[in-house]
């Protein structure tokens, strides 16, 4: 039987950048013959779509809901002692090079944040929390990748406690609210991803206090250079769309 987070998973990289739009070309190509107007419409729908999602005027608009749902952290000692909950957001795999797993980008910029409140902090401990959102990746602990880079940057590992059985951010808040119990908690995830992890956290009960990290958006000026598509601006509007559909599914499923 197939999983069913490996099924939610697969759908939503089909509805997602860059697969719906291949999906929107391919379709207009496959009607041109036969309804030559309405495949033309899906044609350029799609170009327009793949232009769009690319510069970084569009990505922003996405993203800076998102990630200005919450403000940066000012004064950690507000929070002292608090428990550090880092949630994880992906790992590599580089056992083809004869290497252990490394933490994505996004995992290591949640980490280091989380380490520089740790450091800031009197009393403070830290949980690291992720298995693996990664259908190909189910094997390989996100959590032990972050640790082991934790670790290696000084951190003492009898301060670190690792919650690895999560593969998503409900399942995270599920275990954690039984593993750190009524500690004051301070939340670290990317600030496009903190809206929905806060929400999802304090619908199981639990009192967090948002520190996000990892922002996407510089929010500068619109310029001429602005309008030319790159990589980096998609994979930003992938991101903030993403987060909206995840939003919608768990607000239907009542998970926040």
């Amino acid at each position: 039987m197939i999983d069913g987070f490996v099924i939610t998973k697969v759908l939503q990289s089909l509805l997602l950048p860059p697969s719906i739009i291949i999906a929107m070309i391919g379709l207009g190509f496959m009607m041109i013959k036969k309804r030559p107007h309405l495949g033309k419409a899906f044609i350029l729908a799609g170009f327009l779509t793949l232009y769009l999602l690319g510069i970084e005027p569009v990505a922003d608009a996405l993203i800076r809901p998102l990630e200005s749902a919450f403000p940066p952290v000012k004064d950690v000692s507000l929070y002292s002692p608090a428990t550090i909950v880092i949630l994880s957001a992906g790992v590599k795999d580089l056992s083809w090079l004869d290497a252990g797993p490394e933490p994505t980008n996004g995992s290591l910029s949640r980490l280091i944040y989380g380490i520089a409140l740790y450091r800031q902090m009197h009393h403070a401990s830290i949980v690291i929390s992720g298995g693996s959102g990664d259908p190909q990746k189910q094997n390989i602990s996100e959590a032990d990748a972050m640790k082991d880079a934790a670790v290696s940057l000084g951190i003492p590992a009898g301060d670190i406690v690792i919650e690895r059985g999560s593969r998503n951010t409900v399942e995270s808040a599920e275990v954690l609210k039984k593993l750190v119990g009524k500690k004051k908690v301070v939340l670290v995830t990317s600030a496009y991803h903190m809206k929905r992890a806060v929400a999802i956290y304090r619908k199981t009960g639990m009192e967090v206090t948002p520190a996000p990290a990892d922002y996407l958006s510089e929010q500068k000026g619109i310029s001429l250079y602005s309008f030319i598509p790159k990589t980096c601006h998609m994979g930003t509007a992938t991101a903030a769309l993403s987060e909206y559909m995840s939003f919608a599914w768990y607000r239907l499923r009542g998970k926040l």
